[in-house]
């Protein structure tokens, strides 16, 4: 059973969020559990599906690991690639590892040949996420209209897509944290300095009062 306010895969929707999973009563009186379905890329669109018995194929979304290794199989995909830092944009070649690289501290690398810039601002992100998911709500109202095979491979790319840019947030907010926590540190030395400058400063002026 999927949980409230999770992501799933569905064949003839592609990504959608689970918006909720509430009782409705059937025409037979009877109380069934249903899914509320809303598509990411097509949020016009709602879907109620029950929990159990249903025919509809739902799964879980694909990993990050698999999102990675299918991005390299899409052709339309690479522009995805190298704005994630999956490839050298002049030389447009796939890192020798997707292993993160041991004793690396670097709060703008992920290890991995992919960058990951501190600073950029979650506005810059939404902004970024609102374009795509208006390219890709396009193509998902276009698919509506190309036989099942057609339509399955844009619902592929797009949840290819999603899992890496939500991937990518995620490794953006890390490191904006982990700098926030970084320059909270300093300060907290800087001050714990000042304050024993200080000290010592009125230590020095009352050892000079005695002496004279």
């Amino acid at each position: 059973m999927f949980e409230k306010k999770t992501y799933l895969f569905n064949d003839h929707m592609g990504v959608c969020f689970v918006e909720d999973v509430t009782k409705l009563v059937t025409a037979q009186k009877k109380e069934v559990l249903y899914y509320v379905l809303r598509p990411v890329y097509s949020k016009e669109k709602l879907a109620y599906i029950p929990v159990e018995n249903h025919s509809a194929n739902l799964r879980e979304l694909m990993t990050v690991e698999q999102a990675e290794k299918e991005l390299f199989s899409e052709a339309e995909l690479l522009s995805l690639a190298e704005e994630l830092g999956y490839v050298d944009v002049e030389e447009e070649t796939m890192p020798e590892s997707t292993e993160p690289t041991e004793g690396t501290d670097d709060p703008q690398s992920a290890g991995d040949g992919r960058v990951i810039v501190a600073g950029t601002t979650r506005e810059e992100l939404e902004q970024e996420k609102a374009q795509e998911q208006k390219r890709l709500s396009l193509q998902y109202k276009m698919a509506d209209t190309l036989p099942f095979e057609e339509r399955s491979h844009i619902y592929h790319l797009g949840e290819i897509e999603f899992v890496l840019r939500q991937d990518f947030a995620r490794k953006v907010e890390e490191a904006q944290k982990k700098e926030a926590r970084r320059k909270a540190r300093e300060q907290r030395a800087a001050q714990k300095l000042k304050m024993a400058q200080d000290a010592e400063k009125a230590k020095n002026a009352v050892d000079t009062g005695s002496e004279t």
